[in-house]
């Protein structure tokens, strides 16, 4: 990853950071404001609701005392006194109920026989023991309580706050039993009170229903004794609406954020990292060669002293590396010239001496002589000969041609190579492994001359010997190779720091050239010759080249 994405992201990772930390400690605190607010409306509209059932139940609880000291109760009462059933009418509890605001009246004689019944006129003359044992209450409350009430679907039982009152004439006493049915009214009324959802339950059964509420909900349940009970259903959808609210702003925050410190980011990281850029192109393209190169991005600080330093230091390596490549061309020349005449100096000596030898038996007038003059001048044209094969090669290894590269299936090749050595020396076995598709840029002529001077080396080097020659090709995601192994006597360790420079060899007669200019052509190709393999146990050379893309 590059140091500019980099940058970039850690300012974008340091924008998130102060968010990443506030937004669970707001949401939070603002989920625990909420749940606090919605517990304070819950406890507030359940008070409500049941001040509510409180005031309703009080209201039956007066109409039904006020009923009771009203004359009209008392003359009812002094008309009964023999024969209540005959005195009063089915109809009569129906009228007084009304007049009073219930819902729910019953008036019964001292053994709990209904007398008349406001809300089940039918009753009549039968007992009603659930609302008759009111009258044993001891509260003077209302008395939650399930009573009969005739509907479109018949009869069914609804619950209702009730409260008994005696009406004593004499010694005629009649209860009267009255109060509210907790019915569809009452649910509308607490629904617009609390601002919930309100169900009136008997037992387990739905009597009344008001109001909605939008999940998720949450509940409160006000029981009424064992007759019934009132369910309030909260709704927690506004304050999850004010979450989700709030974590959209958080996240809209979250993402500008983001954005503007990735942009601040790049900015800044491109003018931070640009003189570095800068830099390590320099630095490849001195690696490529070019001493030259001068860095003139602009920066200030220790960037710009590393970049001045930078100038400063290929303006040095380039005077040094001239000075340095002169002193080397010198030494080299030096060498050669050393070597060059060592080389033609040996071819002299016999020479010289075949020369003198046929001067001197001319001279003489020797009988010999033209036996002499046929071994000597034999002698003459074979040091001669040798003596042309070593400028040859000298003259090939300095006017080496340019490298022309182009794709280059180094299997194919290799195999090309090999066909010249289809029939080995005996004793020798030639033992190919070549990987197909390893491709590399090359100069296919210069390359053969590579692999050509491997493969005689290897055979030479197990001449009389015999054993197996092995030539490998493969590939790596970076490099192409070609692996020469034999199983020669190999090469000495000693031997090995010069094994690749000129005129050095260890085979008699040989010019030390071929490896030299092996190891020059894969220089120039990019590459390089590596050697390998253990002492006494053969030699290995790896022609190791870039692999092309």
């Amino acid at each position: 990853m590059r140091l500019r994405t980099r940058l970039a992201l850690a300012f974008a990772l340091l924008a998130l950071v102060p968010l990443a930390i506030v937004v669970p400690l707001t949401l939070t605190r603002l989920r625990d404001t909420l749940s606090r607010e919605l517990d304070a409306r819950m406890t507030a509209a359940t008070t409500s609701a049941q001040e509510s059932l409180e005031r309703s139940a009080a209201n039956a609880r007066r109409a039904v005392e006020e009923l009771v000291e009203s004359p009209a109760m008392e003359d009812l009462v002094r008309e009964a006194r023999s024969a209540p059933l005959r005195a009063i009418q089915a109809n009569t509890a129906e009228g007084l109920m009304k007049s009073r605001g219930l819902t729910v009246l019953t008036l019964f004689d001292r053994n709990g026989t209904v007398l008349s019944s406001g809300h089940l006129p039918a009753r009549r003359g039968d007992p009603d023991p659930v609302l008759f044992a009111v009258t044993k209450e001891k509260s003077p409350k209302p008395v939650p309580v399930r009573v009969d009430v005739r509907g479109d679907a018949g009869l069914r039982q609804v619950p209702a706050l009730v409260t008994a009152r005696p009406v004593d004439y004499g010694d005629v006493r009649l209860w009267a039993v009255g109060g509210v049915v907790l019915d569809d009214g009452l649910a509308q009324h607490l629904a617009r009170l609390t601002q919930s959802d309100v169900t009136l339950l008997s037992g387990d059964a739905q009597v009344a229903h008001a109001g909605s509420a939008a999940p998720p909900t949450v509940e409160q349940v006000l029981p009424l004794g064992n007759a019934a009970s009132v369910r309030l259903t909260f709704s927690r959808a506004a304050a999850r609406e004010a979450e989700e609210g709030v974590m959209r702003a958080f996240l809209l925050l979250a993402g500008l954020g983001l954005g503007f410190a990735a942009l601040l980011g790049m900015l800044v990281s491109r003018w931070m990292t640009r003189p570095v850029e800068a830099l390590t192109s320099g630095a490849r393209r001195v690696a490529e060669g070019a001493l030259d190169v001068q860095v003139t991005a602009r920066a200030t600080g220790e960037v710009g002293e590393l970049v001045r330093t930078f100038n400063h230091m290929t303006s040095e390596l380039k005077n040094t590396t001239e000075r340095l490549m002169a002193t080397e061309r010198i030494a080299a020349w030096q060498e050669v010239a050393r070597r060059l005449a060592h080389e033609i100096k040996n071819p002299l000596t016999p020479i010289r001496m075949s020369l003198e030898t046929l001067m001197a038996a001319h001279e003489a007038r020797h009988p010999s002589f033209p036996t002499l003059f046929k071994e000597s001048a034999g002698v003459v044209l074979e040091e001669v000969e040798r003596l042309r094969r070593i400028v040859d090669e000298f003259s090939r290894f300095a006017r080496l041609p340019k490298p022309q590269l182009a794709p280059v299936d180094l299997s194919e090749l290799t195999q090309s190579v090999l066909s010249l050595y289809a029939a080995p020396p005996e004793g020798i076995q030639l033992q190919p492994a070549l990987q197909t598709g390893v491709v590399a840029r090359a100069d296919r002529d210069q390359l053969t001359q590579v692999l050509v001077n491997l493969v005689k080396n290897a055979e030479e080097a197990m001449t009389g010997k015999g054993g197996a020659l092995r030539v490998r090709v493969k590939g790596t995601d970076a490099d192409a190779i070609v692996e020469v192994e034999d199983e020669g006597p190999g090469i000495p360790l000693e031997h090995r720091a010069r094994i690749f420079e000129p005129y050095f060899t260890t085979k008699d007669g040989g010019t030390g050239l071929g490896l030299a200019i092996a190891a020059r052509i894969l220089q120039e190709h990019g590459g390089r010759l590596e050697v390998g393999g253990e002492p006494g146990q053969g030699a290995r050379f790896s022609v190791v080249l870039p692999r092309a893309s």
